[in-house]
């Protein structure tokens, strides 16, 4: 019995790959009626709730959700990220000396959440993180399934946002850039260091975030996103991606639920 559990019941993602898949939501009810669960795809929940073989284990995903923790994972792994400490005395010195520093207020925060950038010389702030801000042509989200890439979005500049309000640094909805994928071809680095980070964080499958330099030739990554959202291609990128693992989804009660 294949269930899907979200790290909350508003998620999207979680609700179209279910829909597309045919697979139910995990719930205490549905256990105290038919038992526990076979497998449990986990949708970005840092919480183990069920018994079963989790796909995403749920303590992957916490390590994927604090920054502090990715940081330290992609580290151990030599795995190309910006410069991080948790000393304000050290994220002080980089001011001083003209860097431009990333004050992290949110270990957990996401979609730019808690980011205060320092672009000249100040003041900085208590914090539980900082990092460098790197430079970055292109900036790409990269969707690893298995140990696989299955899907590539690259940010793009919204069109319809004015010059004055798109943010160049924090690239997300609200600061003027969309997800595309037409004409995308990344580079080997990149490729590479999305299935890195991924098996880094000993996740089964991320969508991560990565920049990419092309002065340096250096890709560098931002984040690794265990519940992202999906829509069009994407969603049937993962889709294909379960029906891997899991055959079964062509047929019985999950393709007669899909139908329905």
């Amino acid at each position: 019995m294949i269930r899907i559990e979200p790290y909350n019941r508003w998620s999207g993602g979680a609700k179209a790959l279910g829909n597309r898949a045919g697979i139910l939501r995990a719930t205490p009810k549905q256990v105290a009626k038919y038992g526990d669960f076979t497998h449990i795809i986990n949708w970005g929940n840092s919480e183990r709730r069920f018994n079963g073989e989790y796909i995403n284990i749920p303590e992957a995903v916490g390590n994927a959700a604090n920054k502090l923790c990715t940081a330290k994972c992609l580290g151990a792994r030599g795995i190309s990220q910006a410069p991080y400490t948790t000393s304000r005395d050290a994220a002080q010195n980089w001011n001083d000396k003209g860097e431009v520093v990333v004050v992290r207020n949110k270990l957990n925060g996401h979609s730019g959440q808690g980011i205060v950038i320092l672009d000249s010389p100040t003041w900085v702030p208590e914090a539980p993180l900082y990092t460098k801000y790197i430079k970055k042509a292109e900036e790409y989200r990269v969707h690893v399934f298995n140990g696989e890439v299955i899907d590539i979005q690259m940010k793009r500049r919204r069109l319809d946002v004015p010059d004055e309000k798109v943010n160049w640094q924090v690239r997300n909805h609200d600061n003027g850039w969309v997800f595309t994928r037409d004409g995308i071809s990344a580079q080997d680095c990149v490729i590479h260091s999305a299935v890195e980070s991924v098996a880094a964080l000993g996740l089964d499958f991320g969508a991560v975030d990565i920049g990419y330099n092309i002065h340096r030739g250096e890709a560098v990554v931002f984040e690794v996103n265990t519940a992202p959202g999906l829509e069009g291609t994407t969603l049937e990128k993962y889709y294909e991606a379960l029906l891997k693992l899991f055959p079964q989804l062509q047929t019985g009660m999950y393709a007669k639920r899909r139908a329905a």
